[in-house]
């Protein structure tokens, strides 16, 4: 059995592609990453897949963030969410 050595977590290019992907500041997300691995270090036995709960974490920080707020466009202009009962104009 061959064991192969363990590539070092690039934990830049995570904060940078959750970033990306929800549209905020990358200080922003290096902030909660810090905090939600931080926060499952404390209690863990097992530390190598912890990563992969803290992405899942702050991801859905940012979900919840992004559903609290009002959709904004990348010029600064609010985007409007159409209305759910909202009557279709039909000719």
């Amino acid at each position: 059995m061959s064991t192969q050595p363990e590539k070092p977590l690039d934990e830049k290019r995570i904060v940078a592609s959750l970033a990306l992907e929800a549209h905020v500041p990358i200080d922003d997300v290096a902030t909660l990453y810090e905090h939600e691995r931080a926060a499952l270090a404390v209690s863990a036995h097992i530390t190598k897949f912890l990563h992969i709960f803290a992405i899942r974490n702050v991801r859905g920080t940012l979900r919840k963030r992004g559903a609290d707020k009002p959709a904004v466009a990348l010029a600064g202009a609010p985007v409007l969410r159409p209305a759910r009962h909202q009557a279709a104009f039909v000719m």
